[in-house]
C-alpha cells in the first residue's frame, strides 16, 4: 500500500515565512551595525595612511610638512638661464594653500594615493576617487606626469575639492594652512594639533540658527558614522594618533588667544571654526584666520598673510 506524500499546508508555510522574516529583522540591524563598524575602521586606516604619508614627507623635507604654496613657488631669476623654478627657492604662492592642492601635491609625489582620500563613510555622491567618479561625463585618472618641477608643474590641478555639484576627490578637511597654524605644520605637531578629519558643518555650527533652518540638523555630515543625525568622525592628530570624536570640541582641542598676551585663559576650541583673534592683517586688524587654533577647512582658494582670506565649500543641506 502506497503512502500518500503530504506537502506543507498553507498555515505551515506562513509560519515558516514569519520565522524567516523575524530572523531577518533580528539579523539585518546587526549586519548593518557590523558594516558601519567596518567602514569606520577603514576610515581610520585611511587617516593613518594620510598621517604616515605626511610624516614621510617630513622626513624628506627636513621635518616640514607639505605646504602647497611653498612647494609651487614663483620662478627665480638665474644668471644666464632666465626664470627657473626650484623647490625651496622663490616667493611662495599662498593662494595654493588649499584642500585640493594639498591632497594633489601629496599624491603627485606618491606620499598619498587617490584612494585613501575618499572615506568609505562618505555620504556625498559628488565625492569619489579620481579615475573612478565621472567628471563631466568622463572618467579622468590622476595625471602623475604633472609632477614636473623643472617645468614649473608640481601636481595635477584637475584634482578637485569643491562641493558645487561637480566631482570632488577628497572626503577630508585639513588644517587651514595660514597664520600661526603653520608653526606646528611639521614633525613637531602634537596630539592637540588637528591634521585631517571628515568635514564639519558650515562655520562649525552646532545647532540650527533658527527653528527649522537646518544648518546643523539637516547637514549630511551627521550621517558619516554612528547613529544617524549625530556627528561621529575619526580625526588625525599631529602625533599621527587617531581618535573617534562625537562633537566639534574634542577634549584636547584648546586654545588661548595671543593678541593680548596669555591672560585670556585656555578655552575650548571648535575644530571647524576660526573663532579666536590672531595676528593683525595689513590693515592692523586682528584676523581669526591668522590665529593658531584648530580650523579644519575644505577650501579651494586662500589669501596671503597681508590679506588673509579663505574660500570654503560645504555639503548641501538635506531637503
Amino acid at each position: 500500500m502506497k503512502t500518500k506524500k503530504r506537502g506543507f499546508t498553507l498555515v505551515e508555510l506562513m509560519v515558516v515565512v514569519a520565522i524567516i522574516a523575524l530572523l531577518m529583522g533580528l539579523l539585518l540591524p546587526a549586519l548593518s551595525s557590523a558594516m558601519a563598524t567596518a567602514r569606520a575602521k577603514k576610515d581610520s586606516a585611511n587617516l593613518r595612511g594620510l598621517g604616515q604619508g605626511m610624516a614621510s614627507y617630513g622626513s624628506d623635507y627636513n621635518g616640514s610638512w607639505c605646504v602647497p604654496g611653498e612647494l609651487w613657488r614663483n620662478p627665480v631669476q638665474v644668471e644666464g638661464l632666465g626664470n627657473v623654478c626650484m623647490i625651496g627657492r622663490g616667493d611662495p604662492n599662498f593662494t595654493y594653500n588649499t584642500t585640493d592642492n594639498l591632497a594633489s601635491a601629496m599624491i603627485a609625489q606618491n606620499y598619498h594615493t587617490v584612494e585613501i582620500h575618499v572615506s568609505p563613510c562618505e555620504v556625498n555622491p559628488d565625492i569619489g576617487v579620481k579615475g573612478e567618479i565621472p567628471e563631466n561625463g568622463n572618467i579622468v585618472a590622476y595625471d602623475h606626469s604633472d609632477w614636473d618641477p623643472s617645468n614649473c608643474s608640481y601636481w595635477d590641478q584637475q584634482f578637485e575639492a569643491r562641493l558645487n555639484g561637480s566631482a570632488s576627490h577628497t572626503s577630508y578637511a585639513n588644517q587651514a594652512l595660514m597664520g600661526d597654524r603653520l608653526i606646528s605644520w611639521n614633525d613637531t605637531a602634537k596630539s592637540s594639533n588637528a591634521v585631517y578629519c571628515l568635514r564639519g558643518t558650515e562655520d562649525g555650527v552646532v545647532k540650527d540658527m533658527e527653528e527649522g533652518s537646518g544648518e546643523y540638523t539637516r547637514s549630511p555630515v551627521l550621517d558619516f558614522m554612528g547613529p544617524s543625525g549625530a556627528f561621529h568622525a575619526n580625526i588625525l592628530w599631529g602625533d599621527i594618533s587617531i581618535e573617534n570624536i562625537q562633537n566639534f570640541y574634542p577634549a584636547n582641542s584648546q586654545y588661548e588667544e595671543r593678541t593680548t598676551g596669555y591672560t585670556n585663559g585656555i578655552k575650548k576650541d571648535n575644530i571647524f571654526r576660526a573663532e579666536f583673534a590672531g595676528a593683525p592683517d595689513a590693515n592692523g586688524n586682528p584676523s581669526n584666520l591668522l590665529s593658531g587654533d584648530n580650523f579644519l577647512s575644505y577650501s579651494y582658494l586662500a589669501g596671503n598673510p597681508s590679506f588673509p582670506n579663505i574660500l570654503l565649500t560645504h555639503d548641501e543641506l538635506y531637503d
